[in-house]
């Protein structure tokens, strides 16, 4: 019958302690369980008593942790002596010890959305798109404001993106003051945004088509409504051009020469104005590239320009620039910082020229794009041909210029009413 009782190590471990723990003898074979307790120094072990003496901080609960482990060998002594077993020291020893906790594997995380928006946000940020960056990220502000930052892909669902819609429905304009709700096409920018990640996830083989939320029957159409264009007529942009200002009002005055030659240099991006460089000025024409994309080209210069550019021909603003708005820039080769800059002062420049239009009693919006749409109404006006237009506006679709002239085109649909209407 095997035999078992609490021994201390004879030599000290490599931390100068005595392990102490539990011998079981068989046959002359002994085994050993040691289960991580030591004592600093052997003489801390009563081995008569069988305990650890009372100089021990912890001397009464390490005696009752092995007294009760002695117990429970011997008891399995016993319990395969009466099983008449054919039995090892080690046999017992392996009986006793406790068993290995098989840990679950965890389930593997599903991805996020934000992972995928937060990596998105980060290129736009580093390619220095920021407007995008800005514009992107406060969307996706308002998604986790209604789903929470832990949304994963299969839950976005068609009927959890309607309520997401309705969501975006009754709440308010962020840019507005008051409750006024989003608009139809804000609405749909933001879904957008949500389409744009679900499709990254896709092609990164983070999200399965089979739960792809967008597009046939049964699913999130997103479609882009027209909005009304209005541009300035020809005599508003008259007093546009002919209205003096006071000196303390230099500010609306560069503001209101910017617009204009956005207009007629056929309803010029502001973000190309905003560059335009003396450089881009030779043999009587202007050359640029247009920075939405990269389409080149040239115009003449009008002769309402070429007085505007008298204007600031002197002044020598920093960088070759012709307008003042971004003088201070410490370089054009930072694409961020520029793009930053560019979209502060567009903002400017439309208050500036909301300013304006209230001096000169017209109630339109004159933005800077909407010097854009002021070109494109007259173009239709008077009856331009697409493919001039085309190469103009720098599409690279006649369809693209077809589709923006047609906000324009009434002539027909005024004929027509007049003509039913006449009896």
């Amino acid at each position: 019958m095997a035999t078992a009782k609490i021994i201390t190590w004879s030599r000290a471990d490599k931390n100068a302690q005595f392990p102490i723990g539990i011998k079981v003898s068989q046959n002359g074979n002994p085994a050993y369980l040691f289960e991580g307790n030591s004592l600093s120094s052997r003489d801390l072990w009563d081995a008569s008593k069988q305990q650890v003496k009372k100089a021990h901080p912890h001397h009464m609960r390490l005696t009752n942790f092995l007294t009760k482990r002695l117990s429970e060998i011997n008891g399995k002594i016993i319990e395969f002596e009466t099983d008449k077993r054919t039995y090892t020291a080690e046999d017992i020893v392996n009986a006793v010890k406790p068993k290995p906790v098989k840990e679950t594997p965890l389930e593997p995380r599903l991805p996020l959305l934000k992972d995928v928006a937060d990596n998105y946000l980060r290129e736009q940020k580093d390619l220095g798109n920021y407007d995008v960056w800005k514009s992107d990220q406060s969307k996706l502000k308002r998604f986790y404001e209604f789903a929470g930052e832990g949304v994963t892909f299969p839950e976005i669902t068609v009927e959890y993106l309607r309520r997401y819609t309705l969501f975006l429905r009754t709440g308010r304009n962020l840019n507005r003051k008051g409750h006024i709700p989003l608009s139809d096409r804000t609405v749909t920018n933001h879904l957008l945004v949500i389409r744009t990640m679900y499709n990254r996830a896709i092609t990164a083989g983070l999200a399965g088509k089979d739960t792809y939320p967008f597009g046939g029957k049964d699913k999130i159409i997103i479609k882009f409504g027209k909005t009304e264009k209005i541009g300035l007529t020809g005599d508003e942009i008259n007093q546009l051009k002919q209205h003096v200002f006071l000196p303390e009002h230099a500010h609306l005055h560069h503001s209101r020469n910017i617009w204009l030659v956005c207009f007629y240099f056929a309803g010029m991006r502001i973000t190309d104005a905003l560059l335009l460089k003396w450089s881009d000025f030779q043999n009587g024409r202007f050359y640029y590239t247009m920075s939405k994309n990269g389409e080149p080209g040239s115009l003449p210069i009008p002769l309402v320009v070429s007085a505007i550019l008298e204007e600031y021909r002197n002044a020598c603003y920093a960088h070759d620039l012709v307008f003042p708005f971004l003088k201070n820039l410490d370089s054009l080769d930072d694409r961020y910082e520029v793009r930053r800059r560019v979209n502060s002062v567009t903002r400017l420049i439309g208050e500036h020229m909301a300013i304006i239009m209230e001096l000169l009693k017209i109630n339109k919006n004159a933005s800077p794009h909407k010097a854009r749409h002021a070109f494109a109404q007259r173009a239709e006006e008077k009856e331009i041909h697409p493919k001039v237009l085309q190469k103009m506006y720098r599409h690279e679709s006649i369809i693209t210029t077809m589709q923006y002239q047609s906000n324009f085109s009434h002539k027909k649909a005024d004929d027509a009413l007049g003509s039913v209407i006449d009896f």
